[in-house]
């Protein structure tokens, strides 16, 4: 186990956020378990390019974060359900919006051609956007 002086400042927050005598109970290696276990959780960066910094703007501090490197997760990101009902939704709405949008072009096609597939029957829309022009 490091000293306090050379472990991790997230480390060095974990003790001070756990309890004296929880913490005076844990043994070595119950201690080193649970250092690698919070690291291994923590936002401790294994990255190439890894800089942090704060900006004062208008007497308040924002921060940002610069990170580039290989991605080293294991682990798929879990996709919520709504979400990707959501995604469903959308496109096979725009499916629909240009199916829709296809077959009105095709029939004014058709219309402005004077073709007819049915004999005595008309949707009208021809007609309805010629009178409508003006």
């Amino acid at each position: 186990m490091d000293t306090p002086e050379k472990r991790p400042m997230v480390i060095e927050r974990f003790y001070q956020a756990l309890d004296e005598d929880t913490a005076a109970s844990l043994s070595a290696d119950q201690k080193a378990a649970l250092e690698e276990a919070v690291l291994s959780i923590t936002l401790t960066t294994r990255q190439r390019i890894d800089i942090r910094r704060t900006v004062s703007f208008f007497g308040r501090r924002y921060f940002y974060v610069f990170l580039a490197g290989r991605d080293r997760r294991n682990a798929t990101r879990h996709k919520s359900t709504l979400g990707r009902m959501a995604l469903s939704v959308l496109v096979f709405g725009w499916l629909l919006f240009c199916a829709v949008s296809v077959f009105i072009t095709l029939y004014l096609i058709k219309s402005a051609l004077g073709i007819d597939v049915f004999k005595h029957f008309h949707v009208g829309l021809w007609t309805w956007l010629i009178e409508h022009q003006r």
